[in-house]
């Protein structure tokens, strides 16, 4: 995949996820269930595509010094940005991809986890790898803990210089 092709699928798909339904039924279910997964209202995965895929997003942004994919319900975004805003080709190939991790991904330590993404196919693990970072600097947890949050926007500032360590800017 080339970069112009990169950037074509993640507009798409940044333009579907912005649907005011997606985002509304994300904020709805943020504030339900705890970080464990449970009372997750899932539209189109099953309940164990749905632990390989809460297990998946935690992966590829793990908890640091900031909170994980988890915290920030991003397994819920991912299932209601591919229920919703995903051709059903693209569903199927990330669904089967979430099948064929299977249980063993949830049991596995995270370097195994780790490398068992790598190896998924390379389209469906481009569009998790992508859904999960546009999920979670879209929670309150990416744009307010991961990011630093302005809560007062200004002016345009195109060119900002940061500080080694300084967090990007969320709405600057």
């Amino acid at each position: 995949m080339n970069r112009r092709q990169a950037l074509m699928g993640l507009s798409a798909i940044a333009g579907h996820a912005l649907f005011p339904e997606v985002l509304a039924a994300f904020a709805q279910s943020a504030a339900g269930a705890g970080s464990t997964g449970d009372g997750w209202p899932m539209q189109l995965v099953n309940a164990a595509q749905g632990r390989v895929l809460f297990e998946a997003v935690e992966t590829i942004l793990p908890q640091t010094s900031t909170p994980g994919a988890k915290a920030a319900r991003v397994h819920v975004f991912v299932d209601l940005v591919l229920a919703k805003c995903v051709t059903p080709t693209d569903q199927k190939k990330v669904l089967a991809a979430l099948e064929a991790l299977g249980p063993g991904f949830v049991a596995a330590d995270p370097a195994a986890r780790q490398k068992a993404l790598e190896a998924m196919d390379k389209d469906a693990f481009a569009m998790l790898k992508e859904l999960t970072v546009l999920g979670y600097f879209s929670s309150e947890i990416g744009a307010t803990q991961a990011l630093a949050y302005d809560k007062v926007p200004g002016g345009y500032w195109g060119n900002l210089d940061l500080k080694p360590g300084q967090k990007s800017w969320a709405t600057r």
